[in-house]
């Protein structure tokens, strides 16, 4: 299994709150981005999980990055859409 496979990124809108799994690897450098790329939020983690808290946040879309060595990981998060 490689990195890909082993991070994980999903957003649980009912406690309003993006996740990132990671279970192993080196010291793991996360971002949360709005479109226009604006960092809003940003940590430094081992493996485990972790969270970003969108509580405040406006409907919209928002990018999670997730770095660690040289891999790099996004996601595009859709925040209160509605279908």
């Amino acid at each position: 299994m490689n990195r890909k496979d082993d991070i994980v990124i999903y957003l649980n809108e009912e406690d309003a709150k993006v996740y990132v799994k990671v279970p192993k690897g080196p010291e793991t450098h996360f971002q949360l981005q709005n479109l226009p790329g604006k960092i809003l939020q940003e940590a430094v983690h081992d493996k485990g999980l972790h969270d970003f808290d969108l509580a405040g946040l406006p409907d919209g879309n928002y990018f999670v990055i997730v770095n660690q060595d040289d891999y790099i990981r996004s996601k595009k998060i859709v925040l209160g859409y509605q279908p």
